[in-house]
């Protein structure tokens, strides 16, 4: 910032202000009455910031200073009242450059600026912010006050310093007064050069290339002054001073200054009052690594950049309809105003997804400017791409090319597998859009312990058996040759009842995703169900499935391992006095004479024929209920015209119509408008109009509707059932399901193949395993610790041991040797 100060000469000397001491001298900034420096420049600042916008130190008046009327286009030459100036001898007041007035730029939005600040600000009024001739808002938020920092190079944005040194010559010695003031800039360019190269450091904005200019302004016309006797041969820099740029070609230069044509503004004419704003550029040239940014904003770099309240920018997303780009819809979206030639869209948040086509960039985006809502820019196209999958330039125009491979939208890299099929793999050589096959695909594994199994005649047989696959791809069972009854599942899941007594081969096949084939031959052997007296054989499930271990589940009476013992039915002296006959699942007793169990429902016991002599304890006498009478010793049965398990209910016959009630055996209680014996007589009955769905008119005009209808007519269907995932109520309580769904309501899952293990369908083809499983089918066991020297996990924590080992975790050898679980 550059400013021009003006102070009577009795201040000369010793009084500070905002740039250093009143001296004389332009370049001695920071620095107090005899010279001393200041120390701590952001505090020095900052007292003064507040000091001039809320008027908290007492100022004296010297000047009065009267400036004639402002005229539009030009920059008016203050004027001062002699009556009211004093000591003015060493007063320099040059009158070369008219005055420039940068805010008044701020004048036609300050209203809107007032209005939408005022509730930040409270320590002002809006009486108060009325009264300012222009309001910055920044001034009045403490929170702004700058927070400095050691600055560094390069910058945030990546500027060097050689950089941002060139950038600032260029600008300062092609302004107006770089080029119209020649030798006498020498020394202070150099020392204007320093101060423009630490604010763009400070700043990182290349708005801030031109802050120094008014400086070089300034001291022109400071030694223009001092040389009086050489204005004629100065004139044309009298003319670069008073016209800024010329007056753009815009208007005239005059003695006060550029007298802008009709149509043009400002002090150098080259605001025009209906200008279309330009892009000329966007930040790196239109291109953004979504790998290395979020590309959420866009700097756009031109001209013609108004800080307006309808400052905004249209976007249009591009893609590609029949091999060839078009716009999709209009978005406005905020701008940030950085100055007249620079500013920031925000682009639309979205998930970045492929272009189809050869060589899709990732997102294209047209972007255009409006400074009022109505009138747009030229456009720019903004190219998001994934550095990862692509290499993209910009020689004559976007060229963007396929690094890897880009299949169903994703990005893999050179070699990497596919996350469904780990034998499909990466190959740009070969195929960049699809999937290749590894040139290193090995076959299955299946695994030796499983080639001869036992099981035992009329046994469901039911075997999962195992493989895997170098690559780790899911494999495939298929049953070449076995049984005609036996089952294979894909997963590897063989059913099969065992009614063979000869052992059974089965031919397997296993695959993998790439087509890889293993051949495998197992032998199930077959014992001989050996429990005694027709008790069935079971599956111990204490051993690993395919061991043939079984266990007989004896008859009754009949006990020991097969079976072979009659179970002595006397043991627990059921006769009392008599003598007990043990029998097959039963016995008789041989009473003594006077002895009989003729009173009591147990037949064979021995008791005395009076009852008087029956234990209490046998005789368990029942106290029957309502409605109900003792037809045998200790039987109660319902009384006639009663039923129910407490007989409770009353029997009517014939029935009770018309929705009446039986309370009594054939008695029946009629609702509001019938009576009889059976409800059957009705009163006149009119409905008009007539119930609908096959609702009964219970009396005038008002219906009575069946399950599933309701309203005055019964017109309206309901359903009480609620249909669940996505299921349609095409009827009363009859939903019609989604794919993947069945039951009443929809509720029930379908997956295809069925979950295994105890698996729970929980979605369509997504089963929920229970602990100890997993996989598609949950038919993978999982054994935690696992299973040691080979053993295979059958179930959950259920290892089958190979040959030579034993253990629950198959830790144990039979040769001596013992792993710790």
């Amino acid at each position: 910032m550059s400013l021009t100060v003006r102070a009577p000469s009795s201040d000369r000397g010793h009084t500070e202000g905002l740039c250093g001491t009143f001296d004389g001298r332009p370049l001695n900034d920071y620095h107090k009455e005899g010279g001393e420096a200041v120390e701590d420049s952001a505090s020095f600042i900052n007292t003064w910031r507040w000091v001039g916008v809320f008027g908290t130190q007492n100022t004296q008046r010297y000047c009065q200073c009267n400036q004639e009327p402002r005229q539009s286009g030009l920059r008016a030459r203050p004027q001062f009242s002699p009556s009211s100036c004093s000591h003015l001898a060493h007063l320099h007041s040059p009158s070369i450059i008219p005055a420039l007035d940068v805010t008044a730029d701020y004048i036609s939005y300050q209203t809107v600026k007032q209005a939408s600040f005022s509730s930040a600000y409270q320590s002002l009024s809006q009486s108060d912010l009325e009264g300012f001739t222009y309001f910055f808002p920044e001034d009045h938020v403490v929170s702004n006050q700058p927070e400095l920092s050691t600055p560094a190079w390069p910058t945030e944005s990546g500027l060097t310093e050689p950089a941002a040194r060139q950038l600032c010559r260029g600008a300062l010695r092609n302004s107006t007064a770089g080029l119209g003031c020649g030798d006498l800039l020498v020394g202070v360019m150099e020392h204007a050069l320093e101060m423009c190269v630490l604010d763009l450091q400070l700043k990182d904005d290349q708005a801030w290339l031109i802050g120094t200019v008014p400086l070089l302004e300034n001291e022109c016309e400071r030694r223009l002054v001092e040389e009086v006797g050489r204005r004629e041969e100065l004139r044309s820099i009298l003319t670069f001073l008073r016209c800024p740029n010329l007056c753009s070609g815009n208007g005239q230069c005059t003695e006060r200054g550029c007298t802008c044509f009709p149509g043009f503004g400002s002090y150098d004419c080259s605001h025009v009052s209906d200008e279309t704003s330009e892009i000329t550029e966007l930040e790196g040239g239109g291109l953004c690594d979504v790998r290395h940014s979020s590309c959420s904003t866009v700097r756009v770099l031109g001209q013609g950049f108004r800080n307006a309240f309808e400052l905004k920018c249209e976007v249009m997303k591009e893609k590609v309809v029949d091999g060839e780009w078009s716009l999709g819809d209009s978005l406005m979206v905020p701008a940030s105003f950085l100055s007249s030639s620079a500013l920031e869209c925000q682009l639309p948040v979205e998930d970045m997804q492929s272009a189809d086509g050869p060589h899709p960039p990732v997102t294209r985006w047209q972007i255009k400017v409006s400074n009022d809502g109505y009138s747009f820019s030229n456009a720019k196209i903004l190219t998001l791409f994934d550095g990862t999958c692509q290499e993209c330039t910009l020689s004559d125009g976007v060229h963007c090319t396929l690094k890897v491979c880009n299949i169903d939208g994703q990005c893999y890299g050179e070699a990497e597998r596919s996350p469904s099929s780990l034998c499909l793999t990466c190959r740009p050589e070969l195929a960049k859009y699809t999937w290749s096959i590894s040139e290193k695909n090995e076959p299955p594994v299946f695994h030796s312990e499983q080639t001869y199994l036992r099981t035992f005649y009329g046994e469901n047989f039911v075997y999962q058996f195992l493989a895997t696959d170098p690559e780790g791809s899911a494999v495939l069972f298929t049953l070449v040759s076995g049984p005609r009854s036996a089952v294979l599942s894909p997963a590897g899941l063989l059913i099969w009842k065992a009614l063979s007594s000869s052992p059974v081969t089965f031919e397997l096949a296993i695959t993998d995703d790439c087509n890889a084939e293993t051949q495998a031959a197992v032998e199930v052997s077959v014992r001989q169900c050996e429990c005694h007296h027709g008790a069935s054989c079971v599956t111990n499930i204490n051993f690993p499935p395919g061991s043939g271990e079984y266990l007989c589940v004896c008859p009754a009476g009949l006990e020991g391992e097969k079976c072979e013992t009659d179970k002595n039915d006397c043991r627990s002296n059921p006769c009392w006095r008599g003598e007990c006959v043990d029998g097959l699942n039963s016995f008789t007793c041989r009473c003594p004479e006077g002895f009989t169990g003729k009173y009591i429902s147990i037949k064979s016991l021995c008791l005395k024929e009076t009852v008087a002599y029956v234990p209490i304890a046998l005789m368990n006498t029942f106290v029957c209920g309502e409605n109900m009478e003792c037809t045998l010793p200790n039987t109660c049965s319902c009384k006639e015209g009663y039923t129910g398990y407490n007989c409770h209910i009353a029997v009517c016959r014939p029935d009770c119509k018309n929705r009446g009630k039986c309370v009594k055996p054939n008695v029946c209680e009629c609702p509001a408008g019938y009576s009889g014996p059976t409800c059957e007589e009705g009163e006149h009955l009119n409905c008009d109009p007539p119930c609908e769905n096959e609702g009964s008119c219970l009396s005038r005009n008002l219906c009575t509707c069946p399950y599933g209808y309701v309203g005055p007519r019964c017109e309206i269907m309901v359903c009480n059932r609620h249909c669940e995932n996505g299921g349609e109520c095409v009827s009363p309580d009859v939903c019609k399901c989604k794919p993947g769904w069945y039951g009443p309501t929809c509720n029930s899952a379908d997956c295809k193949p069925v979950c295994l293990n105890g698996g729970t369908c929980i979605k369509p083809n997504i089963c929920a395993c229970p602990t100890g499983f997993y996989g598609s089918q949950c038919q993978i066991a999982v054994c935690s610790p696992p299973c040691k020297n080979r053993g295979q996990c059958m179930r959950n924590n259920v290892c089958s041991c190979p040959e030579g080992y034993t253990g629950k975790r198959c830790q144990k050898s039979e040769f001596g040797i013992y792993w710790k679980a």
